[in-house]
């Protein structure tokens, strides 16, 4: 008994070192005099400046990570919450999408606020009140816009449409490839496709359900907005639609309603399409997160990372994106009880991050500072 106990506390020992293996590999940083909490993150196309969103709106900073300098400060959005941030192909736009602390509506379509602005002024471009996704294509001349059943081409120019067209039950999001070719729009199951999947025409319970809660994805041309097919695949509620740089591959984020939930609690669903197929691999990724997680890939698109959450604290989970195994996995729990030097805020359910340009090493929000984590130096899953 006396040997069980003691292998048993070397063993509680050695999972502690092994959880805490990134203490010696990150570091806390302080942008300018931040005193509200960090929500959203975005290295511009050159890798060269990170675009930094923060609660009530402001600031918003664009920052020289490498010098560690504020360039800039701008008043934008309005938004209590914050918003997420991404920036357009060429780096002449950011887009701004609304957040909430809360998924207030989780299990229904949802209306957020969108806003694009000058990435080099900070001026407001155009506001979208109540869209379901907004993207910016590639040549930055369009907003590919999804509101209600329309599907449609805002000229960022003129700031009117060029072109529109409905999908019937068009659901979160969409997204279009990065030569400006393909259009990517979430729906709900059609009852004509049901019977394409046996599982559901075998089941009339099966199918009613998957009538009421999966979705599908159909792929559309760009130029003539024709219908090219739709991916055989069912997924739960679809949040986001994203291409991977070189458009390979789509990454898929979906989550199940609330009815539908196993009792383990709420998980979300990162699954992948290979669009040179159009087939859904058989591979994806789970996060544990409160709200709906982060996920970006390497810029040599071999690393897919998520944001999670174990127990009560958020996590950063990096994998393999082609074998799916789990490489490395960076804790903030150990980190929130630190000496509290520099006005630290505790960290809240939305953390992001984003890859810094040798892939490996990332930036992650944790409260009002950025964590710098050098992953290759830390111990593998």
């Amino acid at each position: 008994m006396k040997k069980l106990i003691t292998t048993l506390f070397l063993s509680v020992l050695f999972y502690a070192a092994t959880a805490q293996g990134t203490d010696y590999n990150y570091e806390r940083i302080r942008i300018g005099n931040a005193e509200h909490i960090i929500c959203g993150l975005s290295l511009s196309p050159d890798k060269s400046i990170l675009a930094i969103s923060s609660v009530q709106g402001y600031p918003f900073y664009l920052y020289d990570w490498k010098n560690r300098k504020v360039l800039k400060k701008y008043n934008v959005g309005n938004w209590y919450a914050g918003s997420s941030v991404s920036y357009s192909k060429g780096g002449k736009y950011i887009l701004l999408n609304q957040l909430y602390y809360l998924d207030f509506a989780p299990n229904k379509d949802r209306e957020v606020n969108f806003e694009i602005i000058n990435a080099g002024t900070g001026k407001r471009v155009k506001r979208f009140e109540a869209y379901h996704s907004v993207k910016i294509t590639s040549d930055e001349k369009y907003a590919l816009t999804l509101t209600g059943n329309e599907v449609g081409l805002l000229n960022l120019s003129t700031g009117k449409y060029d072109k529109t067209f409905t999908i019937a039950e068009a659901a979160n999001s969409l997204a279009i490839s990065p030569d400006g070719k393909l259009i990517a729009v979430s729906h709900k199951l059609y009852e004509e496709d049901a019977d394409n999947y046996p599982t559901l025409k075998r089941d009339k319970k099966a199918k009613k359900n998957g009538l009421k809660y999966k979705q599908e994805i159909t792929i559309f041309d760009a130029v003539t907005f024709k219908k090219l097919y739709t991916v055989h695949e069912l997924y739960e509620i679809i949040y986001k639609l994203q291409f991977s740089t070189d458009g390979r591959f789509l990454l898929v984020l979906n989550i199940p309603h609330a009815k539908q939930m196993n009792a383990g609690g709420r998980q979300s669903f990162i699954n992948v399409i290979n669009m040179e197929t159009g087939q859904a691999i058989r591979r994806g990724f789970v996060s544990r997160s409160d709200y709906e997680p982060d996920f970006k890939l390497s810029h040599d698109g071999t690393l897919l990372g998520i944001i999670s959450k174990s127990n009560r604290f958020m996590e950063l989970h990096i994998y393999d994106f082609l074998s799916g195994k789990m490489l490395y996995r960076f804790q903030q729990a150990y980190r929130l009880f630190e000496k509290n030097d520099g006005g630290m805020i505790a960290a809240d359910s939305r953390s992001t991050f984003v890859f810094l340009p040798d892939d490996k090493t990332v930036l992650m929000t944790m409260g009002n500072h950025l964590v710098l984590w050098d992953f290759t130096k830390d111990n593998q899953q």
